[in-house]
């Protein structure tokens, strides 16, 4: 049953919250890293948010499961695109830090808007195209560490490459939120994207357990699972499924700007992180590039 949608500045607000519990996601999962493996991680987080869910979408469990069976396959590629793209994070906090996560989060308004160019004939001005320059070029400064030899022998580090193939998934999660079911609620929805994504990832989850670790079985897992689930896969992404679908993917992404400022804040007060020269300028870069690609964007895409 669609529901009254909020006002732009509810929008905003709600946006604004994703970015902090976003944020928290990176630094949380850097700090969990050596102990629980992060396919294990993140398959139990989304299994843990569709339990939450649960009790609050299967009041009509006729209707769910007609609209979910007849639109299982925009739900499963949707699906599959936030579970996978989110499981690229944590993977890619075993090798490279939070800050740098949370920095590179700033690419995705650009590549958003471009995805939104390519694939759905959004308008794409001059400024607009420099701006998504500028911001790739602050991303290969940060891939870099500032050398550009590094570039040259192809050294970067594997961790930061994880996470620009994760924004990628956002940005085509974000331009792609326009096909979800109209008869759904968000919470329906979001519900139906985690079932569906879970079941993608099951298999990876299968082999990484098998192979490679297995999630341990202990408070401190049972925590960092709930937190993550509620915060994140629940709270977050509800407010980001929102705000997506009332202002437009071209406006709601800007707020992914306020994933770095958050994410700097925490990693350096709860991971001991350190900012140096090539975080600074490669985020001024971004922010400069994501500036002039938002600036005066409209966008078409509502629920």
């Amino acid at each position: 049953m669609p529901e009254e949608e909020p006002a732009p500045s509810v929008a905003y607000l709600l946006l604004t919250l994703m970015a902090l519990f976003f944020a928290a996601n990176h630094v949380i999962g850097r700090g969990v890293h050596g102990e629980i493996p992060p396919v294990g991680l993140s398959f139990w987080r989304w299994v843990t948010g569709a339990l939450i869910l649960a009790p609050f979408v299967l009041s009509r469990p006729r209707v769910l499961s007609r609209v979910f069976g007849r639109h299982a396959g925009v739900l499963l590629l949707l699906g599959g695109m936030l579970v996978g793209s989110t499981t690229l994070i944590l993977l890619a906090l075993n090798f490279t830090m939070a800050i740098n996560v949370s920095v590179i989060n700033a690419i995705q308004p650009g590549l958003t808007v471009l995805f939104a160019w390519m694939f759905l004939k959004e308008p794409l001005s001059g400024r607009q195209v420099l701006g998504v320059v500028a911001a790739c070029m602050g991303v290969l400064v940060m891939l870099s560490r500032g050398h550009w030899q590094t570039l040259v022998g192809l050294e970067m580090n594997r961790g930061d490459l994880i996470a620009l193939l994760a924004m990628g998934g956002f940005a085509a999660y974000a331009v792609s939120l326009f096909r979800l079911p109209h008869e759904l609620s968000f919470a329906e929805s979001l519900f139906g994207l985690i079932v569906m994504g879970s079941v993608a990832l099951l298999p990876f989850y299968l082999i990484e357990s098998l192979f490679i670790s297995t999630v341990p079985l202990n408070m401190q897992t049972v925590g960092v699972v709930f937190i993550l689930a509620l915060l994140v896969s629940v709270l977050g992404m509800l407010m980001w499924n929102i705000g997506n679908c009332r202002v437009g993917p071209s406006r709601a992404v800007v707020f992914i700007n306020l994933i770095p400022v958050f994410g700097v804040i925490l990693a350096t007060v709860f991971l001991d992180e350190s900012i140096h020269g090539f975080h600074v300028l490669g985020a001024a870069c971004i922010i400069v590039g994501i500036q002039l690609v938002v600036r005066k964007t409209s966008s078409a895409l509502t629920r």
